[in-house]
């Protein structure tokens, strides 16, 4: 699912952009149709001001120079007036319209207005005509059109600069809400970052469970983990001891019977010694099967060199008549995501299996590789033994399975390594060594 941060990052991305893109439409059509309004004000103003320039005389119609808008005054300015009498005759232009023939509306009837927008000359122009009728004494009455018309790349100018100025404006409120949210959420996710960091401490063996102090919200997690981490630990313990209290309390009951085997006759004594080490050998597998913890929670890997080297030097002393030269083969400092006793078992039987087939060698290789993508540990033990032929390489594997009885052993050291493979997801193969041309087994371990 990704990062919380991220997920929330991303999210806040899209609520601003959202918000501040609706904000900036809005205040941008505002703007607009405020300028706008602005402009249509200014123009009927500036017909009134002419309206109130202009004079009749004897009939006519004078509009003195020197009018309140400047810019009626100077040609091509953008700034443009028209006068038309009742059939439309045009009376008077300001002299910004030389050279120019703008489509005005005329013969409007007194106190009745137009809005337009005309093209003229390559230029988009605003256009506001108004009727007037003007009252002479002793004559009828006159109807005149004032109009005015305004270019309009002016306004988009103005516009244009207060879209430049609204952009920048959000574009920097924008950054700092984004910097605001990050510190927010980097304040209000660092609890859930100190947990991280307790449950590594965990693993790494520097503490025993959650002991900081977490809000309200974290509260009930880092309790039911602390109780999963104590019920997980005593139930060990308990498995253990149970399985130690068995194997003592049979150990004098088999030991009874052994010593009254040798009262009886040949044929029964072996009976009973018989079924005496069919117990025996299916006790050692149980407590042996049943010592192997499997997977822990939030244990702290184990280096694997350290428990195998361990390993080997015991055997040496066990083996010392066959003086096996045991390598070991560990470039990436291969480690156990699991319970050291499992380690020291799974090993131990491995590695004794191999020092009691081998001639001369025995080589442990530890390898990190990637299995679909994930992480995993690979352990493999090779000898330079006789080997397993490739019928019976699955049957050594299962309890009490012996190629060979003439070398001693109970047969359940091979089952004990695949349950406990079994047990932390993994497996357990058997192959030839391609190096030391005996037996090779290979026990894959997924990551923890």
């Amino acid at each position: 699912m990704g990062s919380i941060r991220r997920r929330l990052l991303l999210s806040s991305l899209l609520v601003l952009a959202v918000f501040l893109g609706g904000t900036a439409v809005a205040l941008d059509r505002a703007y607009r149709d405020s300028a706008e309004g602005a402009l249509r004000a200014r123009m009927r103003g500036e017909v009134f001001a002419l309206l109130a320039a202009a004079e009749l005389r004897a009939g006519k119609l004078d509009v003195p120079r020197g009018l309140h808008e400047s810019r009626f005054e100077v040609p091509g300015s953008g700034r443009y007036a028209e006068i038309s009498g009742d059939e439309g005759e045009v009376l008077w232009r300001s002299p910004s319209m030389v050279g120019l023939n703008l489509p005005f509306v005329r013969g409007l009837t007194p106190g009745r207005a137009s809005w337009s927008r005309v093209r003229a000359d390559g230029e988009t122009l605003l256009v506001y005509s108004f009727g007037v009728g003007w009252e002479v004494q002793g004559s009828a009455a006159r109807q005149f059109t004032f109009s005015v018309a305004a270019r309009l790349d002016e306004l988009g100018a103005e516009i244009g600069q207060f879209e430049t100025t609204l952009l920048l404006w959000l574009g920097g409120a924008a950054g700092l809400l984004l910097l605001t949210q990050m510190l927010i959420l980097h304040w209000g996710l660092r609890p859930l970052a100190q947990v991280a960091v307790d449950i590594k401490a965990i693993e790494s063996g520097a503490r025993d469970d959650l002991a900081g102090r977490y809000p309200a919200e974290l509260t009930p997690l880092t309790h039911g983990l602390n109780a999963l981490l104590r019920h997980e630990r005593a139930q060990l313990l308990r498995q253990r001891n149970a399985l130690a209290d068995l194997a003592h309390s049979i150990k004098t009951p088999l030991a009874v019977l052994r010593n009254a085997a040798g009262a009886q006759s040949i044929e029964q004594a072996a009976l009973i010694n018989d079924a005496v080490a069919r117990i025996d050998e299916s006790v050692a597998y149980q407590v042996r099967r049943a010592a192997a913890s499997g997977r822990a929670t939030l244990t702290a890997a184990v280096p694997v060199a350290k428990v195998a080297r361990r390993v080997m030097r015991g055997l040496d002393k066990v083996y010392a008549d066959k003086r096996v030269a045991a390598e070991l083969d560990d470039p990436a400092g291969g480690q156990f995501a699991g319970d050291e006793g499992d380690l020291y078992e799974l090993l131990g039987c491995l590695l004794d299996n191999a020092y009691k087939w081998s001639e001369r060698r025995v080589l442990l290789s530890l390898t990190s590789q990637a299995d679909d993508g994930t992480a995993a540990l690979e352990l493999t033990v090779e000898d330079d033994g006789p080997g397993v032929p490739a019928p019976l390489r699955q049957a050594v594997l299962e309890r009490g399975t012996r190629v060979d009885r003439r070398v001693a052993g109970e047969g359940i050291g091979l089952a004990v390594v695949r349950d406990i493979a079994t047990a932390y997801g993994g497996r357990l193969a058997v192959d030839d060594s391609p190096q030391l041309g005996g037996t090779r087994f290979i026990v894959h371990l997924p990551a923890g």
